[in-house]
């Protein structure tokens, strides 16, 4: 399957918010009306958010990872920093085990080194560990996980 991974575009709300909804459903919540509506404008008006979508060759989406940037605010006694916390990586079942997830993490990495973030966080569900932990991420407690810049160098 040709994958093409790219950053999400306004116009990609409701595809990023259709999946968030997929996710939530898998992990067996129950789905309020107009949540794809709630959804997608929360998302248009958090400018503190990086999310890369996945799409088959004919525009279906296939997943996504989104993460919230966040900045250390200045102090005498450290660097300013930035990182990543990943709220949610998604691949959809039928596209599960074609390395996505992989290539999602890829991509918000790659955007992290251009724009001054240091680490990715983000907390593991049990099924997802191997998956993060084939990525780089290492485990301080059970479910917290993180990756740092320089791990990989």
């Amino acid at each position: 399957m040709s994958t093409v991974i790219r950053l999400a575009l306004s116009r990609d709300a409701l595809a990023v918010a259709a999946l968030t909804m997929q996710d939530d459903r898998e992990s067996g919540a129950t789905i309020e009306e107009g949540f794809l509506d709630r959804y997608a404008a929360a998302w248009l008006a958090d400018r503190a958010r990086v999310t890369f979508l996945a799409e088959a060759p004919d525009g279906r989406p296939l997943g996504m990872v989104t993460a919230a940037v966040i900045t250390k605010l200045p102090s005498s006694r450290r660097p300013v920093s930035r990182w990543l916390h990943v709220s949610l990586l998604f691949v959809t079942p039928d596209a599960r085990g074609a390395g996505i997830g992989t290539s999602l993490l890829e991509a918000l990495r790659f955007w992290g080194g251009e724009h001054d973030v240091d680490r990715m966080q983000l907390n593991a569900v049990p099924q997802a560990r191997t998956l993060y932990e084939r990525a780089g991420f290492t485990s301080p407690t059970a479910r917290f996980m993180e990756w740092h810049a320089n791990s990989d160098r």
